[in-house]
């Protein structure tokens, strides 16, 4: 069972990946070959690497086969360390051939949002400087707001003191001058 419309793109991939080996991608060096990935081998690489990636989830065998190929032994390693890896990558187009692609594709922009940890992150420190940002404005008005308080308070009480004393005369100079009204 091949898949048609996906199966024209894997087909072309599958046959460029054909074309190449360790026998035109590698160098002579200290008397000995080793591997050279060449620009056109890397340009098939990557467009393997989208394909997948794009359609296969995590859980895929592709997927999975793409994981655990390491690029590095694409340059500078012995031939037959360039062919095993080279193999994991055919090997991984060769079965999308007969796979179908099961990655959602309409995966709703919220839900992957939700999903993403960087946007929890924001959140939480966003979050969490506004309040901080908030209590610490708050706490500078109120302390501003209670020092005026503060200072409206003394001279009030200053002025009560006064008039208390003010009063404290006005009563003495008038039992002075109602015990002389008597006397009189």
């Amino acid at each position: 069972m091949k898949i048609k419309n996906k199966n024209i793109n894997v087909q072309e991939l599958i046959n460029e990946g054909n074309n190449y080996s360790s026998e035109n991608n590698c160098k002579i060096k200290y008397g000995e070959y080793f591997s050279d990935a060449t620009p056109e081998f890397l340009a098939w690489i990557s467009k393997v690497e989208n394909f997948i990636y794009t359609n296969f989830d995590e859980n895929s065998g592709p997927y999975k086969m793409l994981q655990t190929a390491d690029k590095s032994k694409f340059s500078g390693y012995y031939l037959s360390e360039f062919d095993r890896e080279l193999q994991k990558y055919k090997g991984a187009i060769k079965s999308c051939e007969h796979l179908k692609p099961n990655k959602s594709k309409s995966e709703n922009v919220i839900i992957s949002l939700i999903k993403n940890p960087v946007f929890w992150t924001t959140l939480v420190v966003v979050i969490g400087g506004s309040y901080k940002l908030g209590f610490d404005n708050g706490n500078s008005k109120f302390d501003k707001e209670k020092q005026e308080f503060i200072d409206i308070n003394k001279k009030l009480i200053d002025s009560v003191k006064l008039l208390k004393i003010e009063n404290s005369k006005l009563n003495k100079e008038n039992f002075i001058l109602t015990k002389k009204g008597f006397q009189n």
